[in-house]
Order: structure tokens, then C-alpha cells, then sequence
């Protein structure tokens, strides 16, 4: 495209002036204005290409970079997820060990407390009999202390077997 301008620019006045368009003196100054435009071109392309090279190389260079250096943040951001995942799957396997390990200790402490339990049930049992005939006893032996007494003390000791039946069965109950 920017050939075909090119080429017109230049062919296009030259047609012009080989079709007998020509100035009033018969004689057309386009070779020199051609010869000027294409110094003024030479001299404008000495100075601005090299700039205008070099800067479209370093912003290609610039562009080159930023996108090595993303792709780059990429790469370790895709690693960082990864070893975040792994590590997320490793805490989870950890999590689900932990509670089964909490499942198993908490079964094991309460088959223990109940064994304690009955144990302590059955401690307290016997300690609440053996209680119970103690005080059997020592009511037998008040019971009977106290019939002694009175025998000694009264006239009970010409009491017939029934009469003593009697006094012991009122002082028991």
C-alpha cells in the first residue's frame, strides 16, 4: 500500500506534464521539485530513521520483556497454587487422622468411665451394706443393752418368756 502512494506521487505529476499540461513558458521545473523532495526525503530519513528504528526495537524489547516477566509471575503463581493445593490436601488428610484418631480416644474414654462407673457403683454398694449391718448391729446391741437395763433395773426378772418376747419386740420396734 504505501508503495502504490509512492509510486503514484511521483508517476502521477509525470503523466500530467507528458499530456502537454506545461507552464506558460513551455518548460515544467518538475525534475528539479523532484530531485528537491527526494533530497528532503534522504535527509529526513538520515535523521529520523535511525530514532525511529531504535525506538520501535526498545519498545519492542520493552513489550518483549513485560510479557517474559508475566509469564514468569504465571509460572510461579500457577506453582504457589499448586503447593497451595497440595498443602490444602495434606491438611485435610490431617484433619480427617485426627478425627478418627479423637473418634477412637473418645470411645476408649467411655468404655474406661463406664468401667470406673461400675466399679465405683459396686464399691459404693458394698461400702452401704457393710454401713447397714454396722448399724444392724449396733441397734442389736442397743436394743439388747437397753433390755439388759431394764431387766436389772425392775422387777422384769420374774417375767414370764411372753412378757420378755414382748418388751424385746416393743424396744425393736
Amino acid at each position: 500500500m504505501r508503495k502504490l502512494v509512492w509510486m503514484a506521487a511521483i508517476l502521477v505529476p509525470a503523466l500530467l506534464s507528458a499530456s502537454g499540461h506545461e507552464a506558460a513558458g513551455g518548460h515544467t521545473d518538475f525534475v528539479p521539485r523532484l530531485v528537491n523532495f527526494l533530497i528532503f526525503v534522504g535527509i529526513i530519513w538520515y535523521f529520523v530513521a535511525e530514532p525511529v528504528k531504535n525506538f520501535f526495537t526498545g519498545r519492542t524489547a520493552e513489550i518483549a520483556g513485560r510479557l517474559e516477566e508475566v509469564q514468569n509471575r504465571l509460572k510461579e503463581t500457577k506453582k504457589a497454587k499448586e503447593q497451595a493445593e497440595a498443602a490444602y490436601e495434606q491438611a485435610l488428610k490431617t484433619a480427617e487422622e485426627i478425627i478418627e484418631a479423637a473418634k477412637k480416644e473418645s470411645q476408649l474414654l467411655a468404655k474406661k468411665l463406664d468401667e470406673q462407673l461400675v466399679a465405683e457403683l459396686e464399691n459404693m454398694e458394698k461400702l452401704q451394706a457393710e454401713k447397714m449391718e454396722v448399724e444392724k448391729r449396733q441397734l442389736v446391741r442397743k436394743t439388747v443393752a437397753e433390755v439388759l437395763e431394764e431387766l436389772f433395773r425392775g422387777d422384769a426378772i420374774g417375767m414370764d418368756e411372753k412378757k420378755f418376747v414382748n418388751l424385746i419386740m416393743k424396744k425393736v420396734a
